[in-house]
């Protein structure tokens, strides 16, 4: 069992398809993880990189500040801070007073800001959070990555704050970059924007809509083969893959379908124009010694007891021979359907209804109720001689078996996507074996001498029901009714 699932899915081009999809949903994310990684180690090498950088700004300021021994007043520090001037980096000095260490203050920034903006920009910091990144023992450089918007420079990336003591206080170097230069670019962005990565995105979508579209071009080519099997089948439309088929590469699967299908519908016109004319050459002997027997018995004496009865034997022979040639004639009709069988949308409840009211006086001569139980709209793909034929075996079936007095429900419902034709009477019913094998060729039960008729049965009207019902698609059973009696039930599908 393992073992043919495997293979199974193995040949599938849907399980293939799903393989395929899978892999590429699980690459990408295999994939995230190591771009991340890549990413993360860049960025890390980056900010040890500012922040060395910061560090040093921060010991040449510390140097400055404590040159004189007293502390340098708010001019004196921010003309220091604009000679460092270091190219490319935005630096904001903040001081922390020894007096008050609750407070924070922004004492010069490079480029140079005005006394409002200042303290713009120090209320800006503070909403950023710059001062859970400054270390209460004013000791140990941090590297950032905090995206924040400046008041004069617009949208920028905080690297690092590097803290220093002073005799004034916790002193504090923050260095930022703008987000338009390299730098703040690549501190920025989010690692899925890096160009690398980009580029690697763009080249494996590609290759995922070529192998999908390639795998979803062959399984529609399949789908639509699928779909112009079912109009040739149905004799709705033009006979021909080659001229319906999208896919070249199935070109020549397409010309060796129209060759079956072309040889097959010429093998059941064959066996149609045979089981004509076999009927007629057999129906014209037939007819003439049908005819012949009449004469014969008129000049037999009346005393001929012999002769009379071997006329008798000859002329129930020659109704069986005629029997037997109608018989042998609908099975290969019934076989030559099976490979061309007509299909059109047929309401089998007008048809059913119509076929119905030609029972009705033969029902009533036997004193049979007939009960039509008829629910509208029940309409299948069929044709409409296939399916008269389906309906007059089985009624015709249930009326042979129905006893004087009885009743024979003929009932059609629509279930789900289906339309069921179910056909009750009140007979002996069937055993066991019987119902196993009610609707095989040859097979007939009759446990009464008659059936009210006077009929041939070959076993080959039930027969002719199956292969009719299955060659739309349907299922046809038998069961034995608790009440006593059969039941016939044919389930076929609902035409949309």
């Amino acid at each position: 069992m393992t073992r043919d699932l495997s293979m199974l899915l193995m040949r599938s081009v849907r399980a293939r398809m799903v393989v395929l999809a899978i892999a590429f949903a699980a690459v990408p994310a295999v994939l995230a993880g190591q771009f991340l990684q890549a990413e993360a180690g860049k960025r890390a090498t980056l900010l040890r990189t500012v922040q060395a950088e910061s560090q040093l700004i921060a010991e040449g300021l510390r140097l400055a500040l404590d040159r004189t021994g007293q502390p340098p007043t708010v001019t004196e520090t921010r003309t220091m801070v604009e000679r460092i001037n270091a190219h490319g980096i935005n630096m904001r000095l903040l001081l922390r007073p020894a007096q008050d260490p609750g407070s924070l203050y922004l004492i010069a920034a490079s480029p140079q800001l005005t006394a409002e903006q200042l303290e713009q920009e120090r209320r800006l910091l503070l909403q950023a959070g710059i001062d859970r990144h400054l270390p209460a023992s004013c000791d140990g450089a941090t590297p950032l990555d905090v995206r924040y918007k400046s008041a004069a420079k617009g949208e920028e990336v905080l690297s690092s704050v590097t803290p220093f003591n002073s005799p004034a206080g916790c002193w504090a170097i923050i260095t930022s970059h703008s987000t338009s230069d390299e730098v703040g670019t690549l501190l920025g962005r989010a690692y899925w924007r890096a160009p690398e990565v980009t580029l690697a995105a763009v080249i494996y979508a590609g290759l995922a809509v070529i192998a999908i579209t390639l795998f979803a071009g062959l399984w529609r080519g399949l789908v639509h083969f699928a779909q112009q099997a079912r109009t040739i089948g149905s004799g709705s439309g033009e006979p021909s893959f080659a001229a319906h088929n999208r896919v070249p590469e199935l070109d020549e699967v397409a010309q060796e379908f129209d060759r079956m299908v072309a040889s097959l519908r010429a093998s059941a016109e064959a066996v149609r124009r045979a089981a004509e004319d076999n009927a007629h050459a057999f129906k014209t002997p037939i007819a003439t010694i049908s005819q012949s027997i009449e004469p014969l018995r008129r000049r037999l004496p009346e005393d001929d007891s012999r002769g009379r009865r071997s006329l008798q034997l000859i002329e129930q022979s020659v109704m069986r021979l005629d029997a037997l040639v109608t018989a042998a004639r609908r099975m290969d009709e019934a076989n030559a359907s099976l490979v061309n069988a007509p299909h059109e949308r047929v309401d089998l409840t007008s048809l059913t209804r119509t076929m119905l009211t030609t029972y009705r006086d033969i029902a009533a001569e036997r004193d049979i109720v007939l009960q039509p139980q008829l629910a509208e709209g029940c309409r299948i793909w069929a044709g409409s001689e296939l399916m008269e034929t389906v309906i007059e075996n089985i009624v015709e079936n249930a009326l042979s078996f129905s006893p004087q007095g009885g009743k024979l429900t003929v009932r059609l419902t629509r279930d789900r996507r289906d339309v069921v034709l179910t056909v009750e009477d009140e007979g002996p019913g069937a055993p066991p074996d019987v119902l196993a094998k009610m609707f095989d060729r040859y097979v007939s039960y009759r446990p009464m001498k008659s059936d009210g008729a006077g009929g041939q049965h070959f076993g080959i009207g039930l027969w002719v029901v199956r292969r009719n019902v299955e060659s739309i698609g349907g299922t046809v059973s038998a069961e034995n009714r608790g009440a006593g009696g059969l039941r016939m039930m044919v389930r076929m599908p609902l035409a949309e």
